[in-house]
């Protein structure tokens, strides 16, 4: 790697600041590697396959990457109160093709820091004010050095009479280009009464381009089953964010602080690649959700039935139609509500929404249950410090977001000979029998009684305890009596208290932005741990 700078900073006065930077960056990698795997050798202990051990498997391969970068910023202030940055950055990389390697991504920002008018001094309790404005564009490239090659290699069986066979296996992507991410924020920062309280409020706008997807699915007539990366579809961003932070008590001996942030982002899509499968599993089953992606919904969306209790007897379960009368087919005779037009409900089955009124619940009955994005994301915390002691507690919170309980889905089932959890033991038992909140009765095999639906939706809103830390700082004439420089004793306990109704075992399910079909579930990981740190910090 390289990297060159020249740096201008030229001398214009008092009232004016201006510099350049001019940067040139290189980067060169290159990888080998080479496996040797073997196996039923003498001992585990012995792991050198030269140990007469059947080698199973032989491999090795290299790669090499080179991109460079180019940046030019420009910086300017007038009076400390006008303020104004250029900003061009051009990439190049050799996981494109020659046709689309380059890249430029400009950005601009300004800056207007009010509280330096002459005519805001009369303000006096506003220490400091800042309105800023900044549109930037930034690029992503593939991972892969060769993604972008045609790849050939020899079949299995390789070959064919005494010929060998030699396949194509990867299409070359000549046209594959940079994803391109352009955002604008607009951001105030307000300081008063002495700096002792400070506001930070930010609105902003994403929209990202030329997606690049992995592993992109095409039809099998071509001759392939998939692209390693294909450019298509834009995904919005928006949203904004408010940070306080304010001095409770501030003197010599004593210092109190308070501080709070929340935050809230949508995304959704704009639009697709062209042949884009917006669905990739229409499976109803047991246990399984529809996964789809929308224009105009969220990541994290989630569809499946609407759950309704439980059919107390066989004379209840009837189809409805809309305007709630008996469901008749054109004898008068009622049709029966069945699972795929084969099996017919009974009392004590799961109820679900039949949405079209055709008597049968299938794929034309799931609709959107809800999405596993927060509404609000945000933390706040306090620091209080008196002589030599400090405390500080920080909190993390998620408010306004789904969870689909998969541990639930698989021990209150009740459709195999798995262990079921307690809740089972309030579930449907004879003809008749209707209490609040009881579970569909237990059936080896059922077919329709554990359909994706919300009766696993659970709301996920949590506070957290984050962090919880108390130090205490020796006095300065006890540690020269010990002939020491410092001493400092702390306690820190981290994540171990949360504040939810959420019925699993932790409500902080991992997300993710780039899989379209993805949604949050909780299927029992293991959480992070609690943890409780003491330490001694002794300097000389």
């Amino acid at each position: 790697m390289t990297r060159s700078q020249l740096i201008i900073v030229p001398r214009l006065g008092n009232k004016h600041s201006f510099s350049t930077v001019l940067m040139w960056e290189t980067d060169a990698q290159t990888a080998e590697w080479h496996t040797l795997r073997s196996n039923r050798g003498p001992s585990i202990d012995v792991q050198d396959p030269a140990a007469n051990a059947p080698i199973n498997h032989l491999g090795s391969g290299s790669s090499m990457t080179r991109s460079v970068g180019a940046l030019t910023s420009v910086n300017y202030k007038f009076r400390d109160t006008y303020i104004a940055a250029f900003n061009l950055r051009v990439d190049g990389s050799s996981r494109f093709g020659t046709n689309r390697r380059w890249g430029a991504f400009p950005s601009l920002s300004l800056g207007w820091r009010f509280s330096g008018e002459p005519w805001m001094q009369g303000f006096e309790i506003l220490d400091e004010g800042m309105l800023s404005a900044s549109y930037g564009q930034t690029g992503r490239e593939p991972t892969s050095p060769y993604d972008r090659h045609a790849i050939y290699n020899t079949a299995n069986p390789n070959q064919y009479i005494t010929d060998p066979i030699i396949l194509p296996l990867q299409v070359q992507l000549t046209n594959l280009r940079w994803q391109t991410v352009s955002s604008w924020n607009l951001k105030l920062d307000l300081s008063f009464f002495n700096y002792n309280l400070n506001v930070t409020g930010e609105v902003y706008q994403k929209l990202t381009e030329d997606l690049l997807w992995r592993s992109y699915s095409i039809p099998g007539s071509s001759g392939y089953s998939t692209l390693k990366w294909f450019n298509g579809g834009e995904l919005f961003n928006e949203g904004w964010e408010l940070y306080m932070r304010t001095n409770v008590i501030k003197r010599p001996n004593t210092l109190w602080t308070l501080n709070f942030n929340i935050s809230r982002n949508i995304n959704s899509f704009l639009s697709f690649p062209e042949n884009f499968n917006n669905e990739v599993a229409t499976t109803i089953g047991n246990g399984q959700y529809p996964r789809r992606a929308n224009i105009g919904e969220p990541i994290g969306s989630f569809y499946g039935f609407r759950y309704l209790g439980v059919w107390p007897s066989d004379q209840d379960v009837v189809a409805l139609t809309k305007s709630g009368d008996i469901l008749r087919d054109v004898n008068g005779n009622p049709v029966p509500l069945t699972y795929m037009g084969t099996y017919k409900f009974r009392g004590g089955d799961a109820i679900y929404e039949d949405i079209n009124h055709d008597g049968v619940i299938d794929l034309f009955d799931v609709v959107y249950l809800g999405d596993s994005n927060p509404d609000f994301i945000g933390g706040f915390g306090s620091m209080f410090r008196w002589n030599d002691f400090s405390l500080t507690a920080n909190f993390h919170y998620r408010l306004g977001f789904e969870i689909v309980n998969e541990v639930a889905m698989n021990t209150e089932g009740m459709l195999d000979r798995n262990n079921q959890s307690k809740a089972v033991l309030h579930r449907w038992r004879k003809q008749g029998h209707s209490e609040e909140g009881m579970l569909p009765r237990a059936y080896m095999d059922h077919p329709a009684n554990n359909l994706g639906s919300d009766r696993y939706v659970e709301r996920g809103d949590y506070v957290r305890l984050a962090s919880l830390v108390l130090n205490y700082k020796v006095a300065k004439e006890i540690c020269q009596r010990l002939n020491m420089r410092s001493i400092d004793i702390g306690v820190n306990v981290r994540r171990f208290l949360t504040f939810t109704n959420y019925s699993g075992q932790d409500p902080e399910i991992p997300q993710s932005g780039n899989d379209p079909f993805w949604f949050g579930t909780d299927k029992a990981r293991t959480p992070t741990p609690k943890s409780y740190t003491i330490s001694l910090n002794i300097g000389f």
